[in-house]
């Protein structure tokens, strides 16, 4: 989200897809030195809260052994919301100077970056109802078993709008 991604080996990571248009209320929060931020929670409308400990990853859906724990209750969601409001009020918006070092020592080291071979970086559409798998993969957020469920959902009836695709990323694979 703040439109950065550092490079490792001088290479970016596939699924590495830094936002274009950085979110400038995007921050870090400054924390008591040794201390860390392992927080996961989201606050949804002021009395829903989801919380665990669910990384919000790939890994983390389908690999690890996660709890996730869905809260209805505006009490319950207010001590959330104040937490997230301490956090954010000393938060240090924009990239963090650690990154920015990070970045500065990429570009010194790096005097060119490999992108991943699947990223489309031409801006070239893409059609969803054509696109082969490797074609689907090259689109930001899209993975292999994302592309392998939208080629899945137009078999069953073509898109014809983004809420189309809306669905099927919703989609959660069964086990």
């Amino acid at each position: 989200m703040l439109g950065v991604a550092i490079a490792s080996n001088c290479k970016y990571e596939a699924d590495n897809r830094p936002w274009a248009s950085p979110i400038a209320t995007v921050g870090v929060p400054i924390l008591p030195p040794g201390d860390k931020l392992h927080h996961k929670f989201a606050v949804i409308d002021g009395e829903t809260v989801i919380t665990g400990s669910q990384n919000w990853s790939p890994a983390a859906n389908h690999n690890n052994d996660e709890t996730l724990l869905v809260i209805e209750n505006p009490t319950v969601a207010a001590h959330f919301v104040r937490e997230f409001n301490r956090l954010y009020t000393d938060a240090q918006l924009g990239v963090p100077a650690r990154l920015q070092r990070q970045l500065l020592a990429q570009e010194q080291e790096c005097s060119q970056i490999t992108t991943p071979s699947n990223y489309n970086l031409t801006g070239q559409k893409v059609n969803l109802n054509t696109a082969t798998q490797a074609e689907l993969e090259t689109l930001p957020g899209i993975g292999p078993e994302l592309a392998r469920r939208i080629i899945q959902a137009r078999q069953q009836k073509p898109f014809t709008s983004l809420e189309d695709l809306d669905n099927v990323s919703e989609l959660v694979p069964r086990c």
